[in-house]
């Protein structure tokens, strides 16, 4: 017989049970220009005049320009290397 809402108990509708669940966390591998802006700590139409300029490469495969966290992190070394 299948238990209704009403017949599993607090902790089984709450999902604490005895069992113990492995919580995973995913890397976020590309980002969206203001994420992307975020993420370096500048402006959104600096993104786009670094994207100009071709100082960073986003991916247009999809709706929005994805720049990587590859890309974004190769920028700010190249930024930070003394001359």
């Amino acid at each position: 017989m299948l238990k209704t809402n009403s017949q599993f108990s607090k902790s089984e509708r709450a999902g604490d049970s005895t069992r113990t669940e492995a919580k995973t966390h995913v890397e976020k591998k590309g980002y969206k220009r203001a994420e992307a802006a975020t993420y370096l700590g500048v402006a959104k139409i600096t993104i786009d005049r670094l994207t100009k300029r071709g100082l960073l490469h986003p991916s247009r495969a999809l709706r929005h320009p994805i720049y990587s966290k590859d890309d974004l992190d190769r920028f700010l070394r190249e930024i930070s290397e003394p001359i």
